[in-house]
């Protein structure tokens, strides 16, 4: 899965924030265990949402190489949760941060954002539309007629 590594955390927050905030066992560097779980959880999340829309299936075989999109959305909720784990270190409102990115998944999950590529693993424009007929078993076209107060069209 890993659309994220450490080093985009620590481009994100910086690597002392990292440290400061996931190392458990004062060694000074933010501990292996840490990291791997708060990229999962914050993946987890997102991939919650993409579920949706999206093949996770093509999107997980893309890793590192995933969307922009994709790897901002990790890196927000990571951020939050970050941020939630230490919050007198940070001193940033991690609810704020997490409803934000909330809001932008609820996008990305509706519709209403793209991922920022063309073509896979976007999902096609046309989320299915049906075309119905009076008569199932008759193929023949029906005309339209539209009446309105100026007469039939």
């Amino acid at each position: 899965m890993a659309y994220i590594v450490q080093a985009d955390i620590e481009a994100r927050v910086s690597a002392q924030v990292l440290r400061q905030c996931l190392d458990d066992n004062n060694d000074a560097t933010a501990d292996v265990a840490n990291v791997a779980r708060l990229i999962a959880d914050a993946e987890s999340y997102v991939e919650g949402f993409l579920r949706k829309e999206y093949d996770l299936t093509a999107i997980r075989a893309l890793g590192v190489a995933c969307p922009n999109e994709i790897k901002r959305l990790c890196l927000d909720v990571a951020t939050a949760y970050l941020v939630d784990r230490w919050p007198d270190y940070v001193r940033v409102d991690g609810t704020k941060l997490m409803d934000r990115a909330r809001r932008d998944l609820m996008d990305l999950s509706a519709g209403k954002t793209r991922l920022d590529v063309v073509g896979s693993p976007e999902p096609a424009a046309n989320n299915g539309g049906v075309v119905r007929s009076g008569n199932p078993d008759d193929t023949e076209v029906v005309p339209h007629i539209f009446i309105d107060s100026m007469g039939d069209f």
